[in-house]
């Protein structure tokens, strides 16, 4: 499985932020009404603003981690929960190296515009950084390997 959704999330991430580079502006436009807008947003930074102008570290941070998953999902077997959380992190991590390492900054384009107070400030993001997120809770909730990675 993780095989196949790595290539095919990363390659839909990068699909996206192409589409986002060509067809967006840092104006946000409306997707879902007042709760979802596109905006495109050039982070050379992680997320909340961290490490802002350190793309070129983040990008090689990035590819390393998922470099290194790719290896852990390569040599065991793991509960299919497991599986599925380390190749969305891995998708992600690939997705915004990538970005850091070849553009410079990462392409950010789903921005929440809703006025909860908690939400209203979150930073414009993207496909690969929901990937990640949701890897992280499926990793969370997931049974856990019984052997140790090493």
């Amino acid at each position: 499985m993780p095989t196949v959704l790595i290539p095919l999330l990363l390659a839909f991430d990068q699909i996206l932020k192409l589409w986002a580079l060509e067809n967006l502006s840092p104006v946000p436009r409306p997707l879902l009404g007042d709760l979802l807008y596109l905006t495109l947003v050039r982070n050379t930074g992680a997320g909340f603003g961290l490490f802002e102008g350190r793309a070129f570290l983040l990008g090689w941070v990035s590819l390393g981690v998922g470099a290194f998953l790719l290896y852990l999902l390569g040599f065991r077997r793991y509960p299919l929960g497991f599986i599925l959380g380390l190749s969305l992190v891995a998708a992600g991590a690939l997705g915004n190296g990538i970005d850091r390492l070849g553009r410079g900054w990462v392409v950010d384009y789903l921005d929440l515009g809703t006025p909860i107070p908690l939400i209203a400030q979150f930073p414009v993001f993207n496909l690969a950084d929901v990937c990640v997120t949701l890897g992280a809770l499926f990793l969370l909730f997931a049974p856990k390997a019984k052997k140790r990675f090493f």
